[in-house]
Formats: C-alpha cells, sequence, structure tokens
C-alpha cells in the first residue's frame, strides 16, 4: 500500500506537469506494473489483491458519497425529466436492444453466446464514471448545467445497471427454481432497488439531524461521522437487501442519497468552520480510494490466464455497439425533451458531449467481481448454467466478461477521455 501510493503521487505530480487527466494516467501506470510485478523481487506489488469485499465496503462507499457531495437538489428537480430518461427508462430499453444486436452479431466472428450472458454483459458495462469526467470538466471550467446532467445521470445510471445486473445474475443462478412467481419477484426486487432510497432519505436525516445536534465544536468527530455515514448507509442498504429479499435496496442510490442530505440539509447543523474544510477532507478520501482502486483494478490483469488478443474481433463488434447505444440512449429522449420543452433547452453541442461520453471502471469491473468464481457458495450453480447452454469455451463465463470489460475501459479511458 505504501509503494502504491508513493506511485500514485509522483503519477499526479506528473499529470499536472504535462497536463493529462490523472485518472487514465493511473491506468498506464497500473498496465506498466502488471509485467514488473512478475519479477520475483516486485512481486510484492499485487499481493494486495482487490476483492469485491474490499471494493464495496471500504472504497466504493467513499468515491460514491464524494461523487454525490456538493449537489443542491434544487438542480436536480431542475433537470429531473432528462436525467431520469436517460438513467433508467432509456437504459433499460437500449440494453434489450443492443443485447440482441450482440447476440446476433457474435456468431459471425466465432463467438456464439447465449443471449443471458449478452445480456449481462451489456448491463453491467452501462454502468458510467463521473469521476474521469468531472476530473477534467473541473480543469475546463465546464458549465454548472452541463457537469449537474453527467453526474447526476452517471449517478443514478449506475443505480439501475446494479439492479438490473442483481436481477439478471439471479437469473442464471436460479433458472432451475423458476416459477410464475419468480417473474414477479424479480420485478419487485428491481423496482425497490430504484425506490428504496426514500426509507434511506427519511433514516439519513432523521439520524445524521439528531446526533450532529448533540456534536457541537468538535470539528475531527463531525468529520469522521460523515465518513462514518457513507458507510454505514451502504452496509445497512446490502444488508436489508441479503436478509430482506423481498425489499431489495441499491447500495449505489442509498449512499448517493446520504451524501445529498448532508450536504443540502446536514451542513446547516454543522459547525461553520468544520463546513469550510469539509470538502477538502472528502476530496483527500476521495484521491486516495480512486487512485488505489485504478491501480488495483488493472493488477487484475495479472491473475487472468487468457489470450487478450483472441477477443480483437470480438471487442471491436461490442466497443461500436456500446457508442451505438449510446447515441441512441441519448438522442432519443433529449430531443423528444427538447421539442415537447419538458426542460429547459439542451444545446445540441452538450448532447454530442454525453454521447461521446459513457467512460468505464471500477463498478463495471465491480459487478463482473460479483459473479461467482470457484470458492463461492453459488459456483455450482454457474457451472450447472454453462453446461445447460452448452458453453464449449476453455474460459468461463465470468473470465470471458472480465476480458470484455477491461478492454472496453481500456478504449473509453485511452480515446473517449
Amino acid at each position: 500500500m505504501i509503494v502504491l501510493l508513493i506511485i500514485c503521487c509522483f503519477t499526479y505530480i506528473i499529470s499536472k506537469k504535462i497536463n493529462f487527466p490523472y485518472t487514465v494516467l493511473l491506468v498506464v501506470i497500473g498496465l506498466l506494473l502488471v509485467p514488473i510485478s512478475w519479477i520475483e523481487f516486485f512481486s510484492f506489488i499485487d499481493d494486495f489483491q482487490l476483492t469485491p469485499e474490499v471494493l464495496f465496503f471500504v472504497f466504493l462507499p467513499v468515491l460514491l458519497f464524494e461523487a454525490a457531495y456538493n449537489i443542491n437538489y434544487r438542480q436536480l428537480l431542475h433537470n429531473w425529466k432528462t436525467i431520469a430518461s436517460l438513467s433508467i427508462l432509456w437504459l433499460i430499453i437500449s440494453s434489450l436492444l443492443i443485447s440482441i444486436i450482440i447476440f446476433y452479431a457474435l456468431p459471425y466472428v466465432g463467438m456464439d453466446l447465449p443471449f443471458l450472458v449478452c445480456l449481462l454483459f451489456w448491463v453491467l458495462i452501462s454502468a458510467t464514471d463521473p469521476v474521469a469526467v468531472l476530473s477534467i470538466f473541473k480543469s475546463l471550467w465546464a458549465p454548472r448545467r452541463l457537469t449537474i446532467l453527467f453526474e447526476w445521470e452517471s449517478l443514478f445510471n449506475d443505480g439501475t445497471a446494479l439492479a438490473l445486473f442483481l436481477v439478471i445474475l439471479w437469473v442464471i443462478l436460479e433458472w432451475w427454481i423458476i416459477t410464475g412467481s419468480t417473474y414477479l419477484e424479480w420485478a419487485g426486487t428491481f423496482f425497490s432497488m430504484l425506490f428504496g432510497w426514500i426509507l434511506f432519505w427519511t433514516f439519513t436525516w432523521i439520524l445524521f439531524s439528531k446526533i450532529i445536534g448533540y456534536i457541537n465544536n468538535h470539528e475531527e468527530v463531525e468529520i469522521v461521522l460523515t465518513m462514518l455515514l457513507a458507510h454505514i448507509t451502504f452496509i445497512w442498504a446490502e444488508l436489508i437487501s441479503h436478509y430482506f429479499s423481498f425489499f431489495s435496496i441499491s447500495w449505489v442510490i442509498a449512499t448517493v442519497v446520504a451524501s445529498i442530505i448532508i450536504w443540502n440539509y446536514g451542513r446547516y447543523k454543522i459547525t461553520p468552520r468544520v463546513e469550510a474544510h469539509m470538502q477538502k477532507f472528502w476530496e483527500l478520501f476521495a484521491f486516495i480510494s480512486n487512485s488505489i482502486v485504478f491501480i488495483l483494478l488493472w493488477l487484475i490483469l495479472s491473475t487472468i490466464d487468457i489470450n487478450f488478443m483472441q477477443f480483437i474481433l470480438p471487442i471491436i463488434i461490442i466497443i461500436l455497439t456500446v457508442m451505438i447505444a449510446r447515441f441512441i440512449s441519448v438522442y432519443i429522449p433529449i430531443s423528444i425533451i427538447n421539442i415537447l420543452r419538458l426542460e429547459e433547452r439542451i444545446p445540441f453541442r452538450w448532447v454530442q458531449l454525453l454521447s461521446w461520453w459513457s467512460l468505464r471502471w471500477a463498478l463495471a469491473l465491480m459487478m463482473v467481481l460479483m459473479i461467482p468464481w470457484i470458492w463461492d457458495s453459488w459456483y455450482e450453480q454457474l457451472i450447472a448454467f454453462q453446461e445447460l447452454v452448452w458453453w464449449s469455451y476453455d474460459f468461463s463465463i465470468k473470465d470471458f466478461l472480465l476480458v470484455l470489460t477491461i478492454w472496453s475501459i481500456m478504449f473509453t479511458l485511452f480515446v473517449k477521455a
């Protein structure tokens, strides 16, 4: 960890010297560390593995909380129709359409995939990243409303993608116990994950306001309390989803809502001098978390025993398909909103940026890591599904999706960013 933090510090300094996006340069450094880690003297570099548990409960709450910090809820209400149509309605529609395209196009390059696997990949790759884009926006002094559209669409897009991903993954793992009521259960799970945040809005508002009311003029405690709130909200949402399957809640949306409440309501109860440097502390937390996660994500490559070059043709088709999907899911809803004048008009140049965007990062890889592996309890069900669909490849579905996701991330970071 010490070595990785030292590398991150020097990478940040170099990025400022050459005027290059820091997060993209981290990817380059991470890729360079992969062959270095094969040298015996530097083998300790990849000893610390980025497991789903570490990513979920240590780093992701910090990144989500900081991404949603400093956003006024009135700005969300002013653009809610655009954000909802982009992040929920058209994400679902484009997921179905593009999964069909992938399903019928890949056999022409020798990859015959089950439709559920195509759908699972498209949903996980739909999870976008506001971190890299916003870091560029801040340096370019982009218009405030454009930044809000990017950030909010991304955050709620992640929540929708995660909810869809879990439902489709359950379909794959529980195909052998599907009954008539199962479909209603899956539909209920999806909608409860999208709208269960209302419970967290009430819980976070009451809990934080009561606690912070008894803590005055204790700067360190107030700052730590916000960090604890981000993690407690994330963990509580996961626990409810785990033990009460009929009422699942999106961890992503729950953490984002907690951040919104602290900024729009809790900051009036925080000691004024704490509020002045609260944002600086959260920027520090996010900088450390984002730096470590980006490097550890690419060190995963050192553990994958697959020839990446054999996926060149499939990945070209998938990248083109992803770009088409993004074009459809941005231009159509925004054009409808502009024509009907449902909200303040969005300039065409902004639509081009929204369409070109769609950077992928940690959440997409996090969802791939959620697919059961050899030591997981659901691994036998995954093997049974592979046998059912006549999966004849040397690699597993998880390895295949991991390779496709990494290729897609590298394209978006090295080309789109």
